[in-house]
């Protein structure tokens, strides 16, 4: 009889969720600073599921819908659009953006520049 666990691929993740979910659209600059992290296990998210993803970065600060049922979460690193103050305004925007097929699986996760 095979042993079932209840860890998930993304609990062996070297992220730091907290910090990261405590960072809403990268308001705080909490996001930036372990960003090296989320770079290091960018290849490893494809092929999670949305499950996985969710519990590692909380829920998106954006969300696209895509044709098929695919979608796309994204995460700012730095302040986003809906961060007030001066730091929302300094230097360009990045973010994390995770594309999931119709099924919930990752395809692919990248990291953009505005």
């Amino acid at each position: 009889m095979p042993l079932l666990s209840c860890s998930s691929p993304a609990d062996k993740l070297n992220i730091d969720s907290k910090t990261w979910k405590a960072d809403l659209n990268g308001c705080k600059g909490q996001r930036a600073a372990i960003q090296k992290q989320v770079e290091d296990v960018r290849l490893q998210l494809v092929g999670l599921k949305e499950g996985d993803i969710r519990k590692l970065f909380g829920k998106p600060d954006s969300e696209e819908l895509m044709e098929k049922s695919q979608k796309i979460y994204i995460y700012f690193i730095t302040p986003g659009p809906k961060c007030t103050g001066t730091m929302q305004n300094a230097g360009k925007k990045q973010a994390l953006a995770i594309r999931l097929d119709a099924l919930g699986d990752v395809r692919e996760a990248s990291i953009f520049k505005e």
